[in-house]
């Protein structure tokens, strides 16, 4: 799965956590114009060898920018978004990022090939962390995936600290003996890792 703009996260989100998105679109085309994901274009080209299919849909569509410049010219406001996200990350670099545009979008910022479109187009935003365009239509939307998501990994977290209080033994699971603490501890740190860009350990 690719997020159009900037997914944000190796691993795959996982599809209970993937709501499908209400129509808040305002057709700019803004995002059609400045797509990027998390893997590199060299990251790209050698997953379409191997057979990756989001990886050779997305480059079905989208066509790199020769250089960040060339798309800053054309949507500086949301390659300056994404390039702050990710400085603020430890786990990318400037030099990797590549942006993208569609060569199906209109001057009116419409798609040309809506019914044919590819997945990544059909359900962007991915999530709450999708770096849009600013003033996107999914703004309010966004913000109500997030807070959503951290309250989920709060109560999970809650969960296993409540779990290890009442065990019996401070090893095996006081509602679950054949489940272990540290067992039910790796299933939420398995929830919280798609996240772990994003801040979730701290959550």
């Amino acid at each position: 799965m690719f997020d159009m703009n900037y997914y944000g996260t190796e691993e795959t989100i996982p599809a209970e956590n993937r709501e499908e998105q209400p129509d808040m679109c305002h057709k700019c085309g803004k995002c059609c114009r400045s797509a990027t994901t998390y893997h590199s274009h060299k990251k790209l080209l050698q997953m379409t060898e191997e057979g990756v299919k989001d990886a050779i849909d997305f480059l079905s569509v989208f066509k790199p920018y020769r250089s960040i410049e060339d798309a800053r010219l054309v949507e500086p406001e949301q390659v300056a978004q994404v390039l702050k996200v990710v400085e603020l990350r430890d786990d990318m670099n400037v030099e990797d990022v590549t942006f993208y545009y569609c060569e199906h979008v209109s001057p009116e910022g419409l798609c040309t090939i809506y019914e044919r479109r590819p997945r990544c187009c059909r359900e962007a935003p991915g999530h709450g962390w999708s770096a849009m365009p600013p003033g996107c239509g999914f703004e309010g939307w966004q913000f109500e995936q997030r807070e959503k998501q951290k309250r989920m990994i709060r109560d999970l977290k809650t969960s296993a600290y409540i779990m290890e209080q009442m065990s019996p033994d401070g090893v095996h699971h006081p509602v679950r003996p054949d489940t272990t603490l540290e067992e039910l501890n790796q299933m939420v740190l398995e929830k919280i890792k798609p996240w772990k860009g994003f801040g979730s350990h701290h959550w």
